[in-house]
């Protein structure tokens, strides 16, 4: 089971801030993709061999949402 944070996490972006709800001055301000896994790598190695290890490379990408208006900000699923 997930706990709430953990569930805000995986959300997806808005369209409008959960704060205040506006919509223009909601904007996305960064996005980054987590690097190596070395947890992933040793699975895909164990189970594909070499090739399986380039699955460490696998990433996800987070967008940081910033709301002008009243300035809440938040790490969404990008």
């Amino acid at each position: 089971m997930k706990d709430i944070n953990q569930c805000e996490r995986d959300m997806k972006a808005p369209y409008s801030c959960p704060m205040c709800g506006e919509t223009t001055k909601w904007k996305q301000v960064d996005s980054s993709k987590k690097g190596f896994s070395v947890g992933k790598a040793v699975v895909g190695g164990f189970l594909l061999g070499p090739v399986g290890l380039l699955g460490g490379a696998l990433g996800k990408r987070k967008a940081y949402y910033c709301c002008g208006k009243c300035g809440f900000e938040h790490e969404y699923d990008g």
